[in-house]
């Protein structure tokens, strides 16, 4: 299931026909933990052999936390107790709001740190739909994860404000207006793809269709606000605190 139809189109997805060739230089995303998204492991459809503690791994459904994503594969992070092996195949079940993807996997790798024991996944999806599908969730968190600043002023612009540029390649692009006197944050333009979110302090959010100002029809509206509240949770956290809580104020999230 797509989860969105109108915008990230299949021609703006990274190589949507399939995952790409492994490569040590393949970025990762993390995925912050104020997502919205909920994980699970599943060895139900995958495999029927008896656990190590004598219970069939088709009753195995396990609750996971995503820290990071990429083109080949994700990481995950789950408690120590429970024993899976280098290999094992599985499904990785993914739920936002009300949408739901299932993405098959095989464990590659496994490490134990401090907190729980981390997995590696390498994805099996051989399925278009569910590679165009997970590419899109990737889509989402990069859009925001890789956000850097790239200039701020040090004299009020036109505006009389303060600006700052944050950009990535994917691209994005978010400025941030702010009160010289203050310095409190009054305004934000938040370019995500080809769509436009203005939000500015005591105003209505605005979705616009390009960067030239044409305002959304209402079913895309619907999408940029979904795309704009998925983003928002997952900017880095080299940006600044109240950046992020003016967009989440904004953002719903």
């Amino acid at each position: 299931m797509l989860f969105f139809k109108r915008i990230l189109k299949d021609g703006e997805l990274a190589e949507a026909s399939g995952p790409a060739a492994e490569q040590r230089s393949t970025p990762r995303y993390v995925i912050s933990p104020q997502f919205r998204l909920k994980a699970a492991l599943n060895f139900a459809s995958r495999v029927d052999s008896r656990s190590t503690k004598g219970h069939s791994r088709s009753a195995w459904h396990w609750k996971c936390r995503l820290l990071d994503c990429s083109e080949q594969g994700v990481r995950i992070q789950m408690d120590p107790a429970f024993k899976v092996r280098a290999r094992d195949l599985c499904d990785l079940q993914l739920r936002v709001e009300e949408f739901e993807l299932t993405i098959p996997c095989r464990i590659a790798n496994i490490r134990e740190n401090a907190e729980g024991v981390i997995f590696g996944l390498k994805l099996d999806a051989d399925d278009e739909s569910t590679w165009k599908a997970y590419c899109q969730l990737l889509e989402v968190v990069a859009l925001g994860s890789s956000l850097k600043l790239h200039r701020r002023t040090a004299r009020p612009d036109e505006s009389g404000y303060l600006l700052e540029h944050y950009t990535n390649n994917r691209p994005a692009r978010l400025s941030v207006w702010r009160d010289p006197a203050t310095q409190a944050v009054k305004a934000c333009e938040f370019l995500l793809k080809h769509y436009l979110v203005r939000a500015a302090a005591g105003r209505p959010v605005e979705y616009l269709t390009s960067p030239s100002g044409r305002p959304a029809s209402p079913t895309t509206a619907m999408e940029i606000q979904r795309l704009f509240s998925w983003v928002v949770p997952n900017l880095p956290d080299t940006m600044p605190e109240d950046v992020r809580n003016f967009l989440k104020q904004h953002a719903g999230s």
